[in-house]
C-alpha cells in the first residue's frame, strides 16, 4: 500500500501546476463498471498525467471520462511536445497489459492540437 501511496503523491505532485489551467467540466453519468476496470481506468489516467508532467512540457491537459454507445472511453490529450516516435517507454508498456486485462484498448497518437493523445476504450460488460 505504501507504494501505491507514494504514486498517488507524485502524480498529484507532477501535474499540480497543470490541473488548475485546465477547464474542468462534468457531463453524462457513466455506466457501473467492475472494480478492476475503474482501477485500470484509474491507473491509465494517473499514468497519463505523470507522463504529460514529466516529457510533454505541455501549458494545458484534458482529461474526459465519458460514455459510448460501446462503452467508456478515457482521454488525455495535453498541447505539449507530443510523441518522440521512438518506441514506448515502460509507461506506455504498463497502459497496454492493463487494458489488455480487462479487454479493454489503448492508443497512443498526436492530439488535435500537436500535443499528445491517450485514449483507453472500455467496452460495455468488460473485466467481469
Amino acid at each position: 500500500m505504501q507504494r501505491r501511496e507514494a504514486s498517488d503523491k507524485l502524480t498529484r505532485a507532477s501535474t499540480q501546476e497543470l490541473i488548475p489551467q485546465s477547464p474542468e467540466r462534468l457531463s453524462a453519468e457513466l455506466p457501473e463498471l467492475d472494480p478492476d476496470v475503474e482501477l485500470v481506468i484509474y491507473r491509465v489516467a494517473q499514468e497519463s498525467l505523470t507522463n504529460v508532467a514529466r516529457h510533454a512540457g505541455a501549458r494545458s491537459v484534458e482529461l474526459a471520462l465519458e460514455p459510448t454507445p460501446t462503452g467508456v472511453r478515457l482521454r488525455v490529450a495535453d498541447d505539449g511536445r507530443g510523441l518522440d516516435g521512438s518506441k514506448p517507454g515502460n509507461g506506455m508498456h504498463g497502459m497496454l497489459e492493463r487494458a489488455l486485462l480487462v479487454g479493454a484498448r489503448v492508443e497512443f497518437t498526436g492530439g488535435p492540437a500537436g500535443g499528445a493523445e491517450v485514449r483507453l476504450d472500455v467496452p460495455l460488460g468488460a473485466g467481469r
